[in-house]
């Protein structure tokens, strides 16, 4: 399988890279799909039975800040620690050399994307990035770029953070440019938004499909679209269930970083 999805990359002129989860897994970067993992990283919230999917919402910065900031805290500083695998540079190589065109549609708020090279203008963080900042009332469309690590001071033992971001244009406290659970507050990118829409104007030939998972389906069903238009989809991913919704042909049960290395292995030149 390797080599007939090789053939296909080395055959595609305008390639859609879709990236959730499970790419950034091999950089350390914890997914939180499994509860008992999420509760390894942080005991504190298990006491309180805080999960991650209430920690990751309006409600908690409005009810809960000091766990909110420490959870999205917590994040930025492993993210800072950890670095994008080799599967990213592999994928930029491509974009550089290979492709005539190509764009970069992720689910994932690490920003390794663009952290590990990949132009700016050729990324959607479909759900934001944990290094930009808003206003949490919002007080305007406005988000900056923070990079600063640590940004909140940190205590691990209560998992509580403080000394919050605050929004330069009011005052306010600032949070993640982040899309939460049930978030209305969210300003979005529009910049982000074009480019992506501008890349869908022409016809793509293939789409990679990357450690996407059932919990958050937005990239399967953007591969599925393309699939039902004919369009050949590889879809890497260590859970072969992960297929269910694509249901491709060229899956790879492989982590991102490994099948990266094996394709680009087998491609000519």
């Amino acid at each position: 399988m390797i080599e007939t999805c090789a053939r296909l990359i080395a055959e595609a002129d305008r390639v859609l890279f879709l990236t959730s989860a499970g790419m950034s897994a091999d950089s350390g970067i914890p997914t939180f799909r499994d509860k008992e993992g999420y509760w390894r990283n942080f005991p504190p919230f298990r006491q309180k039975g805080l999960e991650a999917q209430e920690l990751a919402s309006p409600w908690a910065f409005q009810n809960v800040l000091p766990h909110a900031w420490a959870f999205y805290e917590w994040r930025r500083r492993n993210a800072h620690e950890n670095r994008p695998h080799p599967g990213y540079d592999i994928i930029n190589k491509w974009i550089d050399t290979r492709f005539v065109d190509a764009f970069i549609h992720t689910t994932n708020t690490d920003g390794y994307h663009i952290i590990s090279g990949a132009s700016p203008g050729k990324v959607k963080e479909v759900h934001g990035s944990m290094w930009r900042l808003q206003c949490l009332t919002p007080c305007s469309q406005d988000f900056w770029d923070e990079p600063a690590v640590p940004l909140c001071d940190l205590d691990y033992d209560t998992m509580e953070a403080s000394n919050f971001p605050l929004c330069p244009r009011c005052g306010s406290i600032a949070r993640p440019h982040i899309l939460m659970f049930g978030d209305w507050d969210y300003v979005g990118h529009a910049e982000q938004e074009e480019n992506f829409m501008r890349f869908g104007r022409e016809a793509v030939d293939l789409v990679i499909l990357v450690g996407s998972s059932g919990g958050v389906p937005t990239n399967d069903y953007i591969a599925l679209q393309y699939k039902q238009a004919r369009i050949p989809v590889i879809n890497i991913n260590l859970d072969p269930a992960a297929n269910g919704i694509v249901n491709t042909e060229y899956l790879l049960t492989m982590k991102g970083k490994e099948a990266f290395e094996n394709l680009d292995a087998h491609l000519p030149g």
